[in-house]
């Protein structure tokens, strides 16, 4: 279960971008600005072994939550729901090099 309590708050939001894992799931949580120009918290999530930056978008999925400390709350959850919902997933891949 991913709990962030006391790791991440909006003043370290509003500077950085926060990357984490939990049991196969990654997720990146950051700072945007929705169609209306307003900042919101968007989540990212993506099945292991890559990173953000090396992952397709296809296998990315996110969702946006209001940029407060009620939002990274709401993250969390849809994040731990996620998660716990689809358990196959998040099943750790086997990389095949040649």
């Amino acid at each position: 279960m991913i709990d962030l309590s006391g790791m991440i708050s909006i003043a370290l939001l509003k500077k950085e971008v926060f990357c984490g894992s939990e049991k196969g799931m990654r997720f990146r949580l950051a700072k945007v600005s929705n169609e209306g120009n307003e900042d919101v918290l968007e989540a990212v999530i993506w099945p292991e072994p890559f990173n953000y930056a090396t992952t397709e978008e296809e296998k990315k999925e996110r969702e946006q939550f209001p940029f407060t400390k009620e939002g990274i709350g709401q993250a969390v959850d849809w994040m731990n729901q996620k998660h716990d919902s689809e358990p196959e997933r998040w099943k750790k891949k086997r990389i095949i090099q040649a």
